[in-house]
């Protein structure tokens, strides 16, 4: 019976160490990843600053990920078969949301040679790639991600109010 429980045990707290390695390394690589429809390489470097948590998750998140070389031309590779990347210059309307907000000191510079792509992620979004919409409405949640070419590194930059 000793044996039995010890085993039971030990399994619960395997099971409960590979989830809190799934929550803190797998999770943010699947949930960026699911942001700008493109694949996160999983060892990528990445830095994150937000602020969510306020009501109904109110806030705004900054996401910094470094690419190696090798990471960069595949993700290049990616964002050229995805149609709802685009090549910079960013819109300018785009440019002034990421711009006008720093997060706990960390910003989105401007970026002049890569790709930018925008997520509307309103319930109300009847074009989820379409920016001119969020404006017509009391509240945003969107997403917009910025690749840069000469430094290999991505900016995420989303908003929930």
């Amino acid at each position: 019976m000793k044996k039995i429980l010890k085993r039971a045990f030990f399994i619960i707290l395997l099971l409960i160490i590979i989830y809190i390695v799934y929550l803190h390394t797998l999770y943010d690589y699947n949930f960026y990843s699911s942001l700008i429809e493109i694949p996160i390489p999983m060892f990528a470097k990445m830095e994150e600053k937000d602020t969510h948590g306020g009501f109904h998750g109110d806030g705004e998140s900054l996401v910094k990920i470094y690419f190696s070389n090798k990471q960069a031309e595949k993700f290049i590779k990616k964002i050229k078969n995805n149609t709802h990347w685009s090549t910079l210059p960013i819109d300018e309307i785009l440019q002034n949301c990421i711009n006008n907000n720093s997060i706990e000191g960390m910003s989105v510079p401007l970026v002049e040679n890569g790709y930018w792509f925008f997520l509307d992620r309103h319930s109300n979004a009847t074009n989820k790639y379409d920016y001119n919409d969020m404006f017509n409405r009391a509240s945003s949640n969107y997403s917009v991600a910025i690749f840069d070419k000469e430094s290999n590194i991505l900016y995420i930059y989303s908003l929930d109010t």
